[in-house]
């Protein structure tokens, strides 16, 4: 991935007024693979004070389709699975980790581990998306 990819992937993160609100922070970026971070926020939690699992799932999707869109294409998320583990509490960060199951030239599919400050798993999840053919 050259560097110019790697500059306009990390803008759509820092200029995403959504990911902006959710606090989402891309920290590694390379081919195949991304990994961000959230805060533990209160206006992000639900009734019980964990993170709410919509916001949990926004995190995943926007750090595996960063990773898809490290091949020099933007993509579009087709579907979506997530598998809740444990609750979001008791942390500072959820740290997000996608990488590559599958690189196509149309459907790509990405992986990912979302763990605590502690590296105790949270959650899981599985992406496919559409690779557009829109160079970044």
């Amino acid at each position: 991935m050259d560097d110019r990819v790697k500059q306009e992937l990390k803008k759509l993160v820092t200029h995403n007024i959504y990911a902006e609100t959710m606090g989402i922070e891309l920290l590694e970026l390379r081919q195949g693979y991304a990994r961000g971070r959230m805060p533990y926020r209160l206006e992000n939690a639900n009734p019980y004070g964990s993170l709410h699992g919509g916001v949990l799932y926004s995190l995943a999707d926007i750090i595996c389709g960063l990773a898809a869109c490290t091949y020099g294409y933007y993509s579009s998320t087709i579907e979506g699975s997530m598998h809740y583990v444990r609750p979001a509490l008791n942390t500072r960060y959820v740290i997000c980790e996608a990488h590559e199951l599958r690189q196509g030239r149309q459907v790509s599919v990405y992986e990912a581990r979302l763990t605590n400050d502690e590296g105790l798993l949270l959650d899981t999840a599985e992406f496919s998306f559409y690779m557009l053919e829109k160079e970044i």
